[in-house]
Parts: structure tokens; sequence; C-alpha cells
């Protein structure tokens, strides 16, 4: 019997963030079973091994339900991301312009 389920995470490069603000990244590598997939995480000078890391797992969110897990087609736009996540924000000034107050009529 021919495995006919659809497969959309393999090959997908990731980041995963971390509670203490940190994150780490990687790529989907394949499935190893419905809903478990191998991923291997980037490593600073050695290729890590590989992961299995459910669906459920890659689903879950943070208390205030943002996504812990961010896949990307391309190893290019997850590093735009990073890039823009990494820049410190630039301070934006607002201008409050206060109307002098109307005089009371003297009718």
């Amino acid at each position: 019997m021919a495995d006919t389920s659809v497969d959309n995470l393999t090959g997908m490069f990731f980041t995963l963030d971390s509670p203490d603000g940190s994150y780490g990244t990687g790529q989907v590598i394949r499935r190893a079973t419905e809903g478990v997939y191998f991923v291997r995480f980037d490593g600073n000078e050695v290729t890590l091994p590989l992961e299995l890391v459910t669906v459920g797992e890659m689903l879950e969110t943070t208390e205030d339900e943002y996504k812990l897990w961010r896949f990307f087609d391309t190893a290019e736009e997850r590093e735009k991301w990073m890039d823009w996540l990494d820049a410190p924000s630039k301070p934006r000034v607002l201008s409050l312009v206060r109307t002098p107050p109307t005089p009371p009529s003297s009718d």
C-alpha cells in the first residue's frame, strides 16, 4: 500500500524560540512516521545529530499564543527574518500638536 499523505514540512528551514529570548535554527530533514519528523539543528562548529520532533511540538505556543517554531522555504528567507529580528529597533518620534484652547464666546 502506497503512502499518499502529503508532506509539506520536509526540506523546510526553521527557527525555534527559546524561553530566554534566544532562538535556534535548523532544517526539517525528512518524515520519520505520520506526525513525526527528523530535524537537524544548526551547530556552531560540528554537524549535530538528527532529532525526532512531533508536529504537536512544532505547533506549541507561548502563554501569549506566539508560535515557537517558524518555517521558511529557503535559508535566505530565514536569514532575512533573523536579520530583521536581530536589528535594533529605531526610535519613533510622535508629534503631539496641541491646538490652543478656544476662547469662550461672548454672546
